[in-house]
C-alpha cells in the first residue's frame, strides 16, 4: 500500500493509527450505492428508519380577520413548546461541553429573536395563517443568510430551515415518531440539533440526510456524540425504504442499500477494527486538553501522510497544527494545480471545523525533492529551500496561497511560512499572499479576508529576531527538528553526529524560550510541531515555557495527552525555570530523567 497517494476514496483499515488502502474497490458488485458527503466520520450498518417530510405548502393561505388572533395564538403556542423543546434538550447535555451547549442556546436565540417574531406577527396582522406567515418570513430570512459572503451565515440558512420544519410540525400537531429503537440508522431530509441530542441518547447507529452543511449545529453535535453522519444524499427518503438494510461509510460518504453478502463482510471487518481501536482510546478521547491544575493546552495533530485526516477525526483533537502540504507532491511529476490544491485543503478545512487548520506552504529543498527545483546542491539543508524555493518560483507560491484562501471559507483555515531567516522573506510573502486576496476579490470569490498568517521558527536567525517577527505574523509555530540541527550545526540526518543532534540542549530550549517570549509579549499564540512536541519528557518544560500548543502526529497524540493530564502547570513553571538554568544538555536530560 501507498500512503503517500491522495485518494480518501479508498477503504480504512485501523492498527496503531488509521490509514487508507488505495486498492479499495467502490463498485460494489450488484449494490445500490449513493454518495452524500461524509460529516461525522465512522462505519455503521443495521435497519433503516425512514422520517418522511412534511408535504410542502404553498406560504398564501388567508384567513379572515376575525380569526387574526386565533392564528397569533397559535404561532405564540407553537413557538413557546418549541423553546420548551430546546430547553429540555439544554438540560439532557447541561454536564456536557460548553460547544454543545452553545449550539442549542443558538436555537433558542434564533427562535426568541424579536425581530424574527414580530415579521412573523405583522403578516399574521395582514391576514395570513400563521403556518403561512412563518414559511414566508423564515424564508426571507433565509434569502438573506444566502446572499452573504459568509460561508457561515449561508450554513446558518440550513439552522433557519430546520427551525422551520419544526415550528411547523408543531402548529399542525404532528409529532413526528421520535423514539427510534437503538441501533437503527436515521434518514431523514434534515435534523435539527435537538434530534441529534435525542438520536444519542436513543443509540441510533447513523444519519443520513438530504439536507445538510458541514458547518450546521447538528453536523457538529453528531461529530461531538461520534455518530457516522452522511449529508447531502438526493431524494434519500424516498429511495431508501423503512427496514431496508444499509450500510453508511461516514469516512467516504457513501450509503450502501442491502449491500450483497462480500460487501457486508468487508465492513464487518472494518467496523470491528474501527470499534476496538475506539476501546484503545478509551476515556482519554473526551477528557479536556488541561493540566491537572485546569490549565488549558491546545493539543492538535499533524498531517505528515496521506491518512493522518481519519485518525485526527477519531482523536477529538483541538485542531489541526500543521499540514505538510508537501505531501500533496508524491508521486507527482509537477505541481497541482489551484482546483486540485484547493479540493484537497477544501475537504480537510470542512472534516475538520469547527476546530482550525493550518497549512504550510510547500516546505520543499533539503531532503525533500519536488518538480521545478533548478539543480542538486551539494548541502541542500542549508541551501535553496523551503520559502527561498517559493519566493524564486512565485507562480507556485501564488497558486497555493489562492488554494488556500479558497479554502479559508470556513473560516477556521490558517496558512504559515516554513524556513524563514528574515523579515524580508515575510514582507515579501505577505505582499504576494495580499495580491492574491485582491485578486480574489476581483473575481468574486469567497474567502477569508482575515486568514490568520503564520511563520515557522526554525532557525536560529528566526528565533534570535521573533520579536521582531511578531510585528508581521498572527502567530509563531516552532519547528524543533530544523532549530535543533541548524544551532547545533549536526545534520539530523548523519548517523555520525546523532549524539550532536540533541533538541534538549541549553542553547535550543533558550531559543525556544525566546521566541515564546517574543509571542507572549506580542499576544499572539505559539506552538510546538516538531519532534520535540511529541516526546513525553519535554512535556512538562514546553508547557512550563509558556507553550499553548502541542501538536503532534496522530499516534503520539493520546500519550501526549495523558502526560499533560498529569502535569501541574504551577509546578511545570518552576521546573522549566530550572531546566534553563542548566549549562550543558547533560545537565538537562539529568534533570529531566533521561539518562
Amino acid at each position: 500500500m501507498n500512503t503517500s497517494e491522495f485518494n480518501m476514496d479508498s477503504k480504512i483499515q485501523i492498527d496503531d493509527r488509521l490509514i487508507v488502502d488505495d486498492n479499495h474497490n467502490e463498485n460494489y458488485t450488484n449494490n445500490s450505492i449513493f454518495r452524500g458527503i461524509p460529516s461525522s466520520p465512522g462505519i455503521a450498518y443495521g435497519y433503516a428508519f425512514v422520517i418522511k417530510p412534511e408535504t410542502v405548502v404553498i406560504p398564501t393561505e388567508t384567513i379572515e380577520k376575525s380569526k387574526i388572533n386565533e392564528e397569533l395564538e397559535k404561532f405564540e403556542s407553537a413557538k413557546n413548546e418549541l423553546i420548551s423543546e430546546y430547553y429540555l434538550a439544554l438540560r439532557k447535555v447541561q454536564f456536557e461541553s460548553k460547544n454543545i451547549h452553545a449550539v442549542i442556546e443558538t436555537n433558542i436565540l434564533i427562535i426568541s429573536d424579536p425581530y424574527l417574531i414580530n415579521g412573523i406577527k405583522k403578516r399574521i396582522q395582514s391576514c395570513y395563517t400563521a403556518e403561512s406567515s412563518i414559511i414566508q418570513e423564515f424564508d426571507a430570512q433565509k434569502q438573506n443568510l444566502q446572499n452573504s459572503n459568509d460561508f457561515l451565515l449561508r450554513e446558518r440558512a440550513i439552522e433557519l430551515d430546520n427551525i422551520k420544519e419544526r415550528i411547523i410540525e408543531i402548529l399542525r400537531k404532528k409529532k413526528i415518531k421520535r423514539d427510534i429503537l437503538p441501533g437503527k440508522l436515521v434518514v431523514s431530509k434534515y435534523v435539527t440539533p435537538t434530534d441529534v441530542v435525542n438520536f444519542r441518547d436513543s443509540k441510533i447507529s447513523a444519519i443520513i440526510t438530504e439536507l445538510g452543511g458541514i458547518s450546521s449545529h447538528s453536523s457538529i453535535l453528531a461529530r461531538a456524540y461520534q455518530i457516522p453522519e452522511i449529508i447531502g444524499v438526493k431524494n434519500a427518503t424516498e429511495v431508501i425504504k423503512e427496514n431496508d438494510f444499509i450500510i453508511a461509510d461516514g469516512y467516504k460518504g457513501l450509503v450502501i442499500i442491502n449491500p450483497d453478502k462480500e460487501t457486508l463482510n468487508e465492513y464487518e471487518i472494518l467496523k470491528s477494527k474501527e470499534k476496538a481501536y475506539r476501546k484503545r482510546l478509551g476515556k482519554l478521547i473526551s477528557l479536556p486538553s488541561e493540566t491537572k491544575d485546569k490549565h488549558r493546552i491546545f493539543l492538535k495533530t499533524n498531517i505528515n501522510v496521506q491518512g493522518d485526516l481519519e485518525t485526527t477525526l477519531l482523536l477529538s483533537t483541538d485542531g489541526i497544527g500543521l499540514v505538510r502540504t508537501e505531501i500533496l507532491l508524491s508521486n507527482m511529476d509537477k505541481f497541482p494545480d489551484e482546483e486540485e490544491q484547493y479540493q484537497w485543503y477544501k475537504h480537510i478545512a470542512e472534516q475538520i471545523y469547527p476546530n482550525p487548520v493550518t497549512f504550510r506552504v510547500f516546505d520543499i529543498g533539503s531532503d525533500k525533492e519536488a518538480p521545478g527545483m533548478p539543480h542538486k546542491e551539494t548541502n541542500p539543508a542549508l541551501g535553496f529551500r523551503g520559502i527561498r524555493f517559493l519566493l524564486y518560483r512565485k507562480d507556485i507560491l501564488k497558486t497555493q496561497f489562492r488554494a488556500i484562501l479558497l479554502a479559508s471559507e470556513t473560516r477556521n483555515v490558517s496558512v504559515m511560512l516554513p524556513m524563514i531567516t528574515s523579515v524580508k522573506e515575510i514582507i515579501k510573502s505577505r505582499e504576494i499572499f495580499e495580491e492574491c486576496k485582491n485578486q480574489l476579490k476581483d473575481e468574486g470569490k469567497i474567502f477569508d479576508n482575515n486568514c490568520p498568517f503564520g511563520v515557522m521558527i526554525e532557525t536560529p536567525a528566526a528565533a534570535i529576531q521573533s520579536k521582531v517577527f511578531s510585528n508581521y505574523a498572527n502567530f509563531f509555530s516552532i519547528g524543533t527538528n530544523d532549530l535543533t540541527q541548524y544551532t547545533l550545526a549536526a545534520d539530523r540526518t548523519n548517523e555520525l553526529v546523532s549524539d550532536v543532534f540533541d533538541s534538549f540542549h541549553p542553547a535550543v530550549l533558550k531559543l525556544i524560550k525566546m521566541t515564546i517570549d517574543a509571542a507572549r509579549e506580542a499576544n499572539i499564540p505559539v506552538s510546538i510541531c516538531g519532534e520535540l512536541a511529541g516526546h513525553l519528557a519535554a512535556t512538562s518544560i514546553l508547557i512550563g515555557m509558556g507553550v499553548t500548543e502541542l501538536s503532534v502526529s496522530p499516534t503520539s497524540f493520546l500519550e501526549l495527552k495523558k502526560r499533560t493530564r498529569e502535569i501541574k502547570f504551577s509546578e511545570a513553571v518552576k521546573f522549566a525555570d530550572e531546566i534553563l538554568k542548566c549549562q550543558t544538555h547533560d545537565e538537562v536530560r539529568k534533570l529531566l530523567a533521561l539518562n
